[in-house]
Order: C-alpha cells, then structure tokens, then sequence
C-alpha cells in the first residue's frame, strides 16, 4: 500500500524579493504565469500546513514551462518580513535543486552568456541512466537555488 500519490503538483520556491524572482523565472527562464500574481493575508490555516506560526501578507505566482495548465508548476512565494536568503549548498538536507527541460542546450548556454547569468558549472554531458545522455548546466537563481538546465536529445517533441 502506498499513500497513493498520482501526480507531482508543484515545487515551492521562497524568495527574498519577489520582484526579482518573479523577473528571473519569468523574463530569463521564460516560465509562463498561471492567472496573474497574487496577494493574501495568510491565515492559520495556509500557515499550520506550512508548520510555522502567525499570520502574514504573502505574493505569490504559479509558473509554469507547459501549454498544460494542470502540469507541475513552480509556487513562486514572497513572506512580507520573511527572512534573507539562506546559503544554500547541493549537498544541504532538503531540496537541492529544480532542474528544467531545454531545448539545446548550446542556445542556452548563450542566452546564458548574454544575459550574464552567473554560470555555476557545465556544460557537462552527464548519463544518468544507460542511453540516456543528458547534456546539463547550472545556474543559480536570485537568492541561490541551484537550476540545472538539461538537454533530452532521444526526445523529439518540444519541451
């Protein structure tokens, strides 16, 4: 038996300026917004299943990189007095990185360069599962998350 779990819903991102973030995953990583950014008074209830106390005004916005609106999408969510950026490595407990479909990886990377994202590392052709090359870069966003950029080659259909 199993929780019974069918689909991954979403990934949350915190951030320390919303503005900024909202302009890095949209602008930069071209993530598409579900409805329009939002505003709200975070009650107990939203903040008990978040396991911390006090109410607080939140901005928020679904992203997504899919024509499919029930697709995983990113919560991009700003706390009003949240707290600065935590440093952030890959090898930290908890979630380490979000990793995004490209569709070569050779026009990302100059993208990349001409916006002059910070480059973390890559391009390096990984092969996680036999046959499976994943060419991938990584980057990171405004308050640190690690973003891996990886090229499906066997996979024909746009991302």
């Amino acid at each position: 038996m199993s929780l019974g779990i069918a689909h991954l819903v979403h990934a949350n991102v915190v951030c320390s300026d919303f503005d900024r973030s909202y302009d890095f995953y949209t602008r930069l990583l071209g993530g598409r917004v579900l409805g329009a950014p939002f505003e709200f008074d975070a009650g107990a209830d939203f903040m008990s299943i978040l396991g911390v106390t006090g109410p607080t005004r939140c901005k928020a916005a679904l992203l997504t990189w899919s024509d499919d609106d029930r697709a995983t999408y990113v919560d991009l969510l700003h706390f009003a007095g949240g707290g600065a950026a935590a440093p952030r490595t890959p090898t930290n407990a908890g979630l380490a990185r979000l990793a995004f479909r490209v569709r070569d990886i050779a026009e990302t990377l100059a993208f990349i360069e001409e916006h002059r994202i910070p480059l973390v590392g890559g391009p390096v052709t990984l092969t996680p599962l036999r046959g499976r090359v994943r060419p991938v870069l990584a980057i990171r966003d405004p308050d640190g998350t690690l973003i891996n950029l990886m090229q499906f080659p066997e996979l024909t259909e746009q991302p």
